[in-house]
């Protein structure tokens, strides 16, 4: 693995590369990043929310995935029994349910599809996995209303002690926090590991870097999953290189679920009308968050054999915000694998896909 230290003056900061050198940054604003929005030249649907229906988790007997997309980067995903423990057990992702990303209800990132359920509808979760401290991917509230006694929290550094503080039916012993690359293993036969993500952190102005963020890969006999959390992908050096290096002491991953979009940055310039620029968008936001192009070669580095479109659609400022991610995607995977043989089973979207909020996918 990196020897490449992620610690740095009690925080933590991106080990590769840099960000985008500033003049380049600054060429690429003074070059008018922003254009009108106008119709894509192939029709593409947009996201929309449908209700979830659970009760496909109750039925034990098939040996598959089951994964909800509850929105943005929230899923729920049953992974299924093995012989020595025949019972599944179910995971969830970065659950919000917050009408706003923000720490007041009243101002910042507001959503535009509504979640598909109420979080005392979710199956029962034994493992709660959180990405990283930012408001739309660590509701406390959400949690409050979806941890029992009984469940597990995974958090990097530095987020433990807010849980404890937030949501007291949680004991210490509950809650793993974790550095990348750090592994542990359940009596059930889970295995998860804190892996590398190229973001940052910070709940307010004053605790910037100070908690980790990761991603997650979660393993049980033949099932393998991954949850990239939020992260980019590219920097002043080129492609981050702890993808690859993932998939190549974990992967392949049988299901991935990979962020495509900026969520919700920026999100004042779709209700005026307005997108960024391709090439505002690969300069200025890249390093924090993934471009499809991105998440595209982000899956091949992996090895996912099914990844799964997160990170968008959910909090935006518009219908056509909602619809450019799907329509880069479908673009990034015709580039892509124009000559590749692909996986028969999602063949027609190239073993990527953006599906609904609420709709669930089965891999068996």
């Amino acid at each position: 693995m990196s020897t490449l230290s992620h610690h740095v003056n009690g925080g933590f900061r991106n080990p590769w590369g840099t960000q985008y050198p500033w003049k380049k940054a600054i060429t690429t604003v003074l070059k008018v990043p922003l254009t009108w929005a106008k119709p894509f030249d192939i029709k593409v649907s947009a996201p929309k929310t449908v209700s979830a229906d659970f009760s496909v988790y109750n039925d034990h007997n098939t040996k598959a995935i089951k994964a909800t997309w509850l929105g943005h980067a929230g899923f729920v995903v049953q992974v299924p029994g093995c012989d020595e423990h025949p019972d599944p057990v179910t995971v969830l992702f970065d659950p919000i349910f917050a009408e706003r990303a923000s720490p007041v209800t009243w101002l910042g990132p507001k959503r535009w599809l509504l979640p598909p359920c109420r979080p005392k509808e979710l199956p029962v979760v034994d493992y709660i996995f959180i990405s990283h401290n930012h408001y739309d991917h660590l509701d406390i509230e959400a949690l409050r209303h979806i941890c029992l006694v009984s469940t597990v929290l995974l958090v990097p550094l530095g987020i433990k002690q807010l849980i404890l503080e937030s949501i007291p039916i949680v004991s210490a012993d509950r809650v793993h926090e974790m550095d990348w690359w750090d592994s542990k293993t359940f009596p059930n036969g889970v295995e998860v590991v804190c892996t590398p993500a190229q973001h940052n952190s910070g709940r307010g102005v004053h605790d910037q870097g100070r908690a980790l963020w990761a991603s997650w890969v979660a393993r049980r006999a033949n099932t393998n999953i991954y949850h990239a959390g939020d992260t980019g992908y590219t920097n002043s050096d080129g492609a981050c290189p702890a993808f690859a290096e993932i998939g190549a002491k974990y992967g392949p991953f049988d299901l991935a679920m990979i962020p495509i979009w900026r969520g919700a940055s920026l999100s004042f310039l779709g209700r005026c009308g307005l997108r960024l620029t391709p090439q505002a968008t690969e300069t200025l936001l890249a390093t924090l968050h993934a471009t499809p192009r991105d998440a595209v070669a982000l899956s091949v580095d992996i090895r996912a054999k099914h990844s799964i479109a997160m990170h968008f659609g959910t909090f935006c400022g518009s219908e056509d915000e909602a619809v450019e991610p799907v329509y880069l995607l479908k673009q990034a995977l015709e580039s892509t694998f124009s000559n590749t043989t692909l996986d028969t089973t999602w063949a027609e979207d190239r073993g990527f896909r953006a599906i609904d909020v609420g709709e669930t996918v089965i891999i068996t």
